[in-house]
């Protein structure tokens, strides 16, 4: 698992580290942690409820 950064403030992203691209734009919102799992190519999203959703993309060169 990549190290998660948690948003600062409410995002509203469709790249990720400008390689990875979201098939559909994704809200996160302030102090939700999240990540890109590789080995399933999706943006992974701590709501901080006790669920992570998780964001079909590709990694884009």
């Amino acid at each position: 698992m990549a190290k998660p950064v948690i948003a600062d403030r409410l995002l509203l992203v469709d790249t990720v580290d400008r390689w990875f691209h979201l098939e559909e734009p994704t809200f996160i919102d302030a102090g939700q942690a999240y990540w890109i799992d590789r080995s399933t190519s999706e943006l992974c999203v701590d709501r901080g409820d006790g669920r992570v959703s998780r964001h079909a993309g590709a990694m884009c060169r």
